[in-house]
């Protein structure tokens, strides 16, 4: 991902090699591509004052922060899980199968 410091930093760049440089052209060229970097920046600076605050930053509970190994993955479990969280009685469960 390009941060703000990745594109001044090779704004930079590219006015050095303008500066290391004689043709007016190239000169030109080169600073045409340092101002494009400059302008990504601002835009970067300027998309992350708009974006809003991401979700990880939002606390979840407990549960929903544990790692994803460590929820069962036999249906049956889960559904003996979802059952007990739900306060549901196991009349529901069809045990002809």
């Amino acid at each position: 991902m390009m941060t703000v410091e990745k594109c001044r930093r090779k704004a930079a760049q590219w006015l050095e090699r303008a500066q290391s440089t004689s043709d007016p052209k190239t000169i030109a060229s080169m600073r045409r591509a340092a101002d494009a970097w400059t302008r990504q920046a601002e835009q970067i600076e300027e998309d992350d004052h708009r974006r809003p605050p991401s979700l990880n930053a939002i606390k979840r509970p407990v549960d929903l922060a544990k790692p994803r190994n460590a929820y069962p993955r036999d249906p049956a479990h889960v559904g003996d899980v979802l059952r007990g969280r739900l306060h549901l009685s196991d009349d529901t469960r069809d045990d002809s199968a």
